[in-house]
């Protein structure tokens, strides 16, 4: 915080920035991390917003829903100017050692699980990153490196096919 303050002239400015500082931190590295799921960038983004809030602490009000507003406003838009310069894509892809853990079946008997691992490889990845991990298909588009639009229609039909073998294997729905 010492580098934030050196910025500051006044002493009711830095309380106020401490105030601003304190209130709001946590909030804008959820915010940014909630986004770019990488703790180091999140940091990043969190300092460069406060650093600006420091620079013109004259024009920003004290704590208060419009701070508050102004913040999140400011932790968004430096996250989309990150994607923007590393063209959309994630800090990390699945490597092939990961995608090879998707092709291997756990123990135990499901139907659904062995309905899933009869699915062809594309169809599996997608589904098993959806679903069991919880990625958006925008996420999982980049990490596939495919098209959104790919992405969706995998999806699509892999739930249909999935339907498909379900009902075939004894399932019901």
């Amino acid at each position: 915080m010492l580098i934030y303050l050196q910025v500051i002239e006044t002493t009711e400015d830095k309380s106020k920035f401490e105030e601003i500082y304190r209130e709001y931190r946590g909030l804008a590295y959820h915010v940014a991390y909630k986004r770019l799921k990488h703790v180091q960038d999140s940091e990043d983004v969190v300092q460069h917003v406060f650093m600006k809030v420091a620079e013109n602490i004259k024009k920003i009000e004290p704590v208060s829903p419009k701070t508050k507003q102004f913040i999140v406003t400011m932790v968004e838009n430096r996250v989309t100017d990150l994607f923007r310069v590393r063209g959309n894509q994630p800090v990390t892809f699945l490597t092939q050692e990961a995608l090879s853990r998707l092709s291997t079946q756990p123990e135990g008997e499901n139907l659904l699980v062995e309905c899933i691992f009869k699915l062809p490889e594309q169809q599996r990845q997608v589904i098993w990153l959806k679903y069991h991990h919880g990625y958006s298909l925008r996420e999982i588009s980049a990490m596939l490196r495919i098209s959104l639009t790919w992405a969706q229609k995998i999806d699509q039909r892999a739930k249909k096919k999935l339907e498909q073998l379900y009902l075939e294997g004894g399932g019901s729905l």
